[in-house]
């Protein structure tokens, strides 16, 4: 079983942070920056889950699987090859802090 888990992980995503502040030249600075990168399985929202989804403000596209990562919030983004997506709830998944399950959508 633990096997096939780790073998379902098979996309590289990169946690992305928001960033504010001023630069060294003190120019307003506003970006995204690299947070933790991962492992995860992407699977699109499907069936019950997509119904359920719609109930909510925030239309949810896709979800991303990985090993629990502290830190995690949903001010963050999820950069998945040249795809960005927006973090719609992170879910520390049973509170047992060995699986986080990201509700995503792409960024236009």
């Amino acid at each position: 079983m633990w096997v096939m888990q780790v073998a379902d992980k098979r996309f590289k995503i990169q946690f992305l942070k928001h960033v504010t502040g001023q630069d060294e030249y003190g120019d307003p600075l506003d970006t995204w920056e690299d947070f933790k990168t991962a492992w995860a399985s992407k699977e699109p929202i499907l069936g019950n889950e997509f119904f359920a989804a719609l109930t909510t403000d925030n239309k949810v596209e896709v979800k991303f699987n990985c090993r629990y990562i502290s830190d995690v919030t949903n001010a963050m983004r999820i950069q998945h090859g040249a795809e960005v997506y927006e973090i719609l709830s992170a879910i520390d998944v049973k509170s047992l802090h060995r699986e986080l399950l990201c509700y995503c959508r792409l960024v236009t």
